[in-house]
């Protein structure tokens, strides 16, 4: 909690009055992680686009929240290595359970559209579990190794998620 103060410039009493505890702030940062990628493909999911078409942009615009904020989504890895506590107390257990659901809900987005490409057979038959965790782990790839470089640009952030798209849309795609 010293450190987040630091770096806002703000008292530890003052992170305090926002977040009762480590534990909460780590949860409200985990919200927000899925929040931003959310609010950039919910919408494209929505759409009657075709299959394909509609993954394509999903992915791209997974990717780009991904690195639009990349300490958040580097935060929740890293407590998710650490691991949760068993003994949350009950408001945040309460926070864990809203989180759950919405990553439920999130991923779900991309098991719809990745149901409707086997259905319409744009999509590999594969065991849709698997598939759709394995993609989202690609798409989640940037996390661990991109490191943002001066001369980055927007394009850059573009041709990144353009290749991770590609590279998902490969895994759907591939017959035995």
């Amino acid at each position: 909690m010293d450190q987040v103060a630091q770096e806002m410039g703000a008292s530890k009493g003052k992170v305090y009055h926002h977040f009762n505890s480590k534990g909460e702030l780590l949860l409200a940062v985990r919200k927000q992680s899925i929040l931003s990628v959310l609010s950039r493909v919910k919408p494209i999911a929505n759409t009657p686009a075709p299959t394909t078409q509609r993954f394509l942009a999903m992915a791209r615009a997974h990717v780009m929240g991904i690195l639009a904020d990349l300490p958040y989504h580097r935060v929740v890895v890293e407590n998710l290595r650490a691991g949760l506590r068993s003994d949350l107390p009950t408001h945040e257990r309460e926070l864990l359970d809203d989180i759950k659901s919405m990553q439920a809900g999130y991923e779900d987005l991309f098991r719809d559209v990745i149901t409707a490409g086997q259905k319409d057979t744009s999509f590999a038959q594969q065991s849709i579990s698997v598939t759709v965790n394995s993609v989202l782990v690609l798409l989640n790839a940037p996390i661990f190794w991109y490191q943002a470089r001066p001369e980055d640009t927007d394009e850059t952030h573009l041709e990144i998620a353009e290749l991770i798209a590609q590279m998902a849309l490969g895994t759907l795609t591939a017959r035995a």
